[in-house]
């Protein structure tokens, strides 16, 4: 993790005991609403204090017991600071968790905007909060999202807090390959982290204790992309597959094995092998699997063609390659997903892939269907309501397109920052702007666009265009 922002001049160690204190004060007489706020003015000031987050948190479960409703008023649904910086946004997000303790998608603005800060004590301290709100009703994407979190961290113990979450992930989808490789390369950062290998300034042959230990463990992280260990671990995972083909793990590890060796011909094997498991055994995330690869190899092979239409950007054979292979894959992956939201019709994230393979098939009609559903997902809220705005503007319901996508910036947490995401948000909603003959409202967001990126598409076309035709005094 890099080093923290400069912080601000009323930031400091105790330059929030004062909020505190009347915070204490205030919360023994029952007053738990103002409390909260005076929590939240004292972390504004020290946002790292964890006795006072813990405190906080303490007065928030109170006010529930004593029949506390969830945030209201004036403030709606935002919190109380103005800012948008990270900091501003994990206050509110604690500020309206406070409000209504449970709440996982506030919890999980919490742990992002925390993490965006770098204020590590915070995410150390709350991300075990997230783990048990999530054993609730366990969704693998926030166990995978906590564990990048505490990755990210890149110490010994978070790195375990990473590994614990991955886990808990592969106990929801047994086979999924990928997890099991990220288990395994989690764990051989952890032991290169254990033994100080890593540690700048280390001495590796001081670190060394056990040279055979240590040897195996160089093989299985240093030579693990080789192909002869690759072909060595498949070897080995083969000989446990046939002597128990019919068991999970061992299907699993043998399909990893054959799958990371990243040759269309193992993984037609590992194709084959999972086939024959989904028919004797009947676990649809074998077929799952299936799909994944052959999406893999979809992907794989656009690829190839594209880096070949590099050399001669001309070649009309490769272009009408390219565009009847890309048919191929919208057709495969739309049915694909499909099939998996038929099997898992409360998985708002499947929801959302099927709704953007809809609309990359122009079924429009279909496309607002899923991602009416799959906005209620909090971690792709405003990527399916962007989406559906998108939907709508293809769809001729031009207004209804407007709000969508005003909607999509607004639960966007970075909108205003200029990044990728948030020059497309905005890009879409200018557009929408012009078909509804808006051209003030264009202009003013495609200058906002032009100011973040002047390249970014045809933005600035598009706003030089307007200028001509708009009055400068109505602008």
């Amino acid at each position: 993790m890099a080093d923290p922002a400069p912080v601000s001049a009323f930031e400091g160690p105790g330059k929030g005991k004062a909020f505190f204190d009347r915070a204490r004060t205030v919360a023994e007489s029952g007053n738990y609403d103002y409390a909260i706020d005076m929590y939240i003015e004292g972390l504004n000031r020290e946002p790292t204090n964890i006795e006072a987050h813990k405190a906080l948190q303490e007065v928030a479960l109170r006010r529930k017991i004593k029949g506390g409703k969830p945030a209201g008023g004036m403030f709606g649904a935002k919190g109380p600071l103005k800012g948008k910086t990270p900091k501003d946004l994990m206050l509110n997000a604690e500020w309206l968790l406070s409000k209504d303790p449970g709440n996982i998608g506030q919890m999980l603005i919490l742990l992002r905007q925390a993490a965006l800060a770098q204020y590590a004590e915070v995410i150390r301290w709350f991300g075990p909060t997230v783990i048990l709100a999530n054993k609730a009703k366990p969704k693998k994407d926030i166990y995978l999202e906590l564990a990048s979190t505490w990755e990210a961290l890149d110490t010994v113990v978070d790195l375990k807090q990473a590994q614990e979450c991955i886990a808990m992930a592969i106990e929801m989808t047994p086979t999924d390959m990928d997890l099991i490789a990220r288990l395994k390369d989690l764990g051989a950062k952890l032991t290169l982290k254990e033994g100080k290998y890593a540690q700048e300034g280390t001495d590796f042959k001081d670190s060394i204790k056990d040279r055979e230990q240590t040897k195996e463990l160089a093989e299985q992280d240093n030579l693990s992309q080789s192909q002869d260990y690759r072909l060595k671990v498949v070897k080995q995972s083969e000989e446990d597959y046939l002597k128990n083909p019919r068991e999970l793990q061992t299907v699993a590890k043998y399909v990893r094995a054959l799958a990371d060796m990243d040759t269309e011909d193992y993984e037609n094997k590992a194709i084959e092998i999972l086939q024959k498991a989904y028919t004797d055994l009947k676990v649809y995330r074998f077929k799952v699997t299936i799909g994944d690869l052959r999406m893999k190899q979809f992907k794989r092979n656009m690829r190839f063609l594209k880096e070949a239409l590099k050399l001669d950007p001309t070649d009309k054979t490769l272009i009408h390659q390219i565009q009847e292979l890309d048919k191929e894959r919208v057709a495969f992956e739309l049915a694909e997903y499909e099939e998996r939201q038929q099997h898992f019709p409360t998985d708002m994230l499947i929801q959302f892939e099927y709704g953007y393979r809809l609309y990359q098939a122009k079924r429009y009609d279909d496309a607002i269907r899923s991602f009416q559903i799959a906005q209620n997902h909090p971690k792709h809220r405003a990527d399916a309501l962007h989406l559906l705005g998108r939907s709508f503007l293809e769809q001729g319901m031009k207004h209804e397109a407007v709000e969508t996508l005003k909607r999509a910036i607004d639960e966007y947490e970075l909108a205003e920052t200029g990044d990728q995401k948030s020059k497309e948000y905005h890009y879409w909603l200018a557009r929408a702007y012009q078909e509804t003959d808006r051209p003030v409202d264009a202009m003013n967001v495609f200058s906002t666009i032009t100011q973040w990126d002047i390249g970014f598409r045809d933005a600035r076309t598009r706003l030089e265009g307007l200028r001509k035709v708009v009055p400068q005094k109505t602008a």
